[in-house]
């Protein structure tokens, strides 16, 4: 069974997702998603499944997957549901750049590493085996590499050029979400991944995390520190809740800002008690054991 069972992020997730359905369904009414999001989640789903079952029984994959990462992948695929469809899809792409900052969180800071923690070591190393996947993965989540595709890509979409086309165009939006989702996986693998032998040694595990939040917290700021409004598509929008454009980017800015550096210094503090505990229990050990000396021989 995984040590670390839920994400840090987990709650304040569900939290979003709550606040955003009730003030969207009391706002907008109908639920609102595109087939092709039901029909990926539930294709994920049932590659997972039958990994997990068929598969890894006519093959001797593995041990039985734990319940617990069972609940942690199916849960990430909910939420991964409920941030792209219905009232979090709309109050993002139609009225508030507050609720797509939340969206963005969800599926970067919150369904990656529960997808990661959801799978076991087992059927990560069986899909690295396939050379392709491999080979791509074995310079890709190299903890350089990772950090720099990982915050590049979400600060590149943040530039308003790129973040106004993403409201314009579906399938620009598309493949901004599907780049975010995987770069996140990609971010979160040197210290998440499914077999400990992928990831980065704990010392760079802990540094990886104190520094990952730091372009993202500037972004944020950046985004709250400006005086006028940077994304057109939220200047012209219908305004709802009382919220100005201005300070709704404005929020939205302080929650790109703060949750992050907390979402991974809630992980670092993890990693770091994780590694002195097992470091105790080493050095324990060792002192347990007894030295073969020549009086003891004879």
């Amino acid at each position: 069974m995984p040590r670390i069972l839920l994400h840090p992020a987990l709650p304040s997730g569900l939290a979003a997702i709550g606040l955003i359905w009730a003030g969207g369904r009391l706002a907008l009414g109908a639920w609102s998603t595109h087939w092709t999001i039901p029909a990926g989640i539930a294709a994920l789903l049932a590659l997972y499944a039958a990994a997990a079952g068929p598969l890894r029984v006519r093959g001797g994959w593995g041990p039985p997957v734990p319940r617990a990462q069972w609940l942690c992948f199916i849960s990430a695929c909910v939420i991964l549901f409920f941030a792209l469809t219905g009232p979090m899809h709309d109050i993002s792409d139609s009225y508030l750049f507050t609720g797509h900052m939340v969206q963005h969180l969800l599926i970067t800071l919150v369904v990656p590493p529960m997808l990661l923690i959801g799978t076991p070591d087992w059927m990560a190393r069986r899909a690295l085996a396939v050379r392709p996947v491999g080979a791509a993965m074995s310079v890709l989540g190299r903890p350089p590499v990772a950090f720099l595709l990982f915050t590049g890509t979400i600060a590149a979409w943040h530039l308003p050029v790129l973040y106004n086309s993403t409201l314009i165009r579906l399938d620009v939006h598309v493949a901004e979400h599907l780049l975010f989702i995987a770069t996140a996986v990609i971010g979160w693998w040197p210290v998440l991944a499914p077999a400990r032998e992928q990831r980065a040694a704990i010392a760079f595990q802990l540094i990886y995390l104190l520094l990952l939040p730091f372009p993202l917290k500037l972004v944020g700021l950046l985004i709250t520190m400006s005086d006028q409004v940077l994304y057109t598509a939220y200047a012209i929008a219908p305004r709802i809740w009382g919220i100005s454009a201005l300070a709704d980017q404005q929020i939205g800015g302080i929650i790109m800002w703060v949750p992050a550096g907390f979402v991974f210094w809630v992980t670092l503090a993890a990693h770091f008690f994780r590694w002195y505990r097992e470091a105790q229990a080493q050095d324990l050990g060792t002192r347990n054991v007894v030295p073969l000396t020549r009086e003891r021989v004879l």
